[in-house]
């Protein structure tokens, strides 16, 4: 696993307020998925935790997020991994290659949640809303 710092090129950018994104989106179709990513950059960050995004091979894994403790998490994000199961094991499958036993979360809008492999399966709004810390 490799830190985004330590690579080249392939640069992810967050914003601090959303309103710049949809200023720009001329378009009315909302892509949730990097909406919910930047979400998700947000509220980690003002955990006063750190974020990058990493690569196994050619998979990324969205996020490794370290806390103040120096604990760390992975996450994938996604707006659903219901209707497909090519999309499910998409998210599933960086995390799986991950050998090392920090907590690992797929994050969605599902309700109907699982388990695969020990990775938690957890919906992104509720996540956040009780105020969980990775």
């Amino acid at each position: 696993m490799k830190s985004k710092k330590s690579l080249s090129g392939d640069k992810k950018y967050y914003l601090a307020d959303l309103g710049f994104y949809y200023a720009e989106n001329t378009d009315n179709r909302v892509n949730y998925g990097p909406t919910l990513e930047n979400m998700l950059y947000v509220y980690a960050s003002s955990q006063d935790c750190a974020v990058s995004v990493g690569r196994i091979g050619k998979l990324e894994c969205d996020f490794i997020i370290r806390n103040r403790e120096m604990n760390y998490s992975y996450v994938q994000v996604a707006y659903t991994i219901a209707l497909s199961k090519e999309t499910e094991d998409r998210e599933y499958r960086p995390l799986e290659m991950i050998a090392d036993n920090y907590p690992k979360y797929v994050l969605t809008t599902d309700y109907l949640l699982q388990k695969r492999n020990g990775i938690l399966h957890e919906n992104i709004i509720d996540y956040m809303r009780h105020g969980k810390t990775f």
